[in-house]
């Protein structure tokens, strides 16, 4: 039996931290297995990685070396000097001699400055070319948690025009797993140089998101609301809102993502379109006996109706597709929490609501990021479909005027 002296000398080795662990590891704060070329860490984390970056001679084995024979210490093998560290590191250093690797970081970069940008949501007082065309890239240079986000779209997009590639399903994975990771790390030690690349981070991380969720759901029996997308909405114009001064510095209007046209008397009150959606939540409002709730949920809903009937007046007044995809995309965030509350449990009326907000989508031009790249991956109608069985056989009317949207029976005419 062990005396506590040697049970204690034995927990001290079980117990005893990795010094000799690659950079990676070190970095990260994580126990090192060690193993060479990669380590178990790395080899899970990183595609195709072909070693790690190990210390050239840790020192404790040279003072081992030195007590060991000439021809042991000879027949050790010693790791290659690790390369000097870069401004960039995408990924461990010792993968910096995989070519196709750096050749699928080239494509992702090219698709992204041609395809993909070209795509993303007008947002904060930018246009979308200034915003992620011009500006993110050359930040990109400069950040690695923006490059590993702009990469993450990058494959996303490209994954969506050549579903054949697994490669870029693992890049997808392994760009947003180094996004997340870095991410929840930075923000704890926020300062000003941090503040613009975490904020567009989160932003693209929403349109990840979004992207993602509705990935998930077609592939599964039932639609499910992407509450989690919520979620990570309100969480990034929270970001905005505790450095706004930082970001106001840098551009950034705290004021432009939440314009809408507010006032019924700019637009044409006769509009075809205005009068059917006006009539239609109406309608709504009326056969859900609104009047007779609690006065907090009718306050809920009258004011979802509202912020319905703004987003068509915008509509209506001709304001830019991207700035209307990114209207549909941060309405949950502009209405009472208690809102979402009501559409993540499935009431009728809530519902209801959100389909005619997404149904939006339906009247502008088709972009990726908020509706995917073919019809077989077409958000809003697998969304307005999957809400269309979300609907008790009783409020199947109420799901009549989004259904003839999708199916263009009601158009934007003058």
């Amino acid at each position: 039996m062990q005396t506590s002296q040697q049970l204690s000398v034995t927990l001290r080795a079980r117990l005893r931290k990795s010094r000799h662990g690659c950079q990676t590891c070190k970095q990260r704060k994580i126990k090192c297995d060690e193993a060479r070329p990669v380590c178990g860490n790395c080899a899970r984390r990183y595609y195709n990685l072909e070693r790690c970056d190990y210390p050239s001679v840790p020192v404790s084995r040279q003072r081992q070396n030195r007590q060991l024979p000439r021809n042991a210490a000879d027949a050790s093998p010693v790791q290659p000097d690790s390369p000097p560290p870069t401004s960039i590191m995408t990924r461990p250093t010792g993968a910096s001699a995989n070519q196709a690797q750096r050749q699928l970081e080239m494509r992702l970069m090219y698709h992204y400055t041609q395809f993909a940008a070209l795509e993303l949501p007008a947002t904060y007082g930018y246009t979308s070319k200034e915003l992620w065309l011009d500006k993110v890239p050359q930040m990109a240079f400069e950040s690695d948690i923006l490059l590993d986000s702009l990469l993450t779209v990058a494959a996303l997009h490209m994954q969506d025009l050549m579903p054949e590639d697994p490669k870029l399903g693992m890049a997808v994975n392994h760009y947003l797993d180094r996004t997340l990771t870095k991410h929840r790390y930075s923000l704890g030690c926020i300062d000003k140089s941090l503040a613009e690349p975490l904020f567009l981070t989160a932003f693209m991380l929403c349109i990840t998101s979004w992207q993602l969720e509705h990935r998930r759901s077609l592939t599964s029996e039932t639609y499910r609301i992407p509450a989690n997308v919520f979620a990570i909405v309100r969480g990034c114009c929270a970001l905005h809102r505790q450095y706004d001064g930082w970001l106001a510095q840098a551009g950034y209007d705290p004021k432009a993502i939440w314009s809408l046209a507010s006032s019924s008397n700019v637009v044409q009150t006769d509009h075809p379109l205005l009068r059917d959606i006006t009539e239609d939540i109406e309608k709504l409002l009326e056969a859900s006996h609104v009047s007779d709730m609690p006065a907090d949920d009718a306050e809920v809903y009258r004011d979802t109706a509202e912020c319905v009937l703004s987003l068509y007046r915008s509509l209506v007044l001709k304001v830019g597709s991207t700035i209307l995809q990114r209207l549909v995309f941060t309405m949950a965030v502009r209405m009472k929490s208690q809102y979402v509350t009501m559409l993540v449990a499935g009431e009728p009326l809530a519902l209801a609501l959100y389909a005619r907000i997404l149904t939006v989508l339906g009247f502008i031009d088709h972009l990726w990021w908020s509706r995917g790249s073919s019809n077989n991956r077409d958000i809003l109608h697998y969304s307005i479909n999957g809400i269309s069985n979300m609907m008790p056989t009783e409020w199947s009317w109420a799901m009549e005027w989004p259904l003839k949207v999708v199916s263009r029976e009601i158009t934007l005419r003058a």
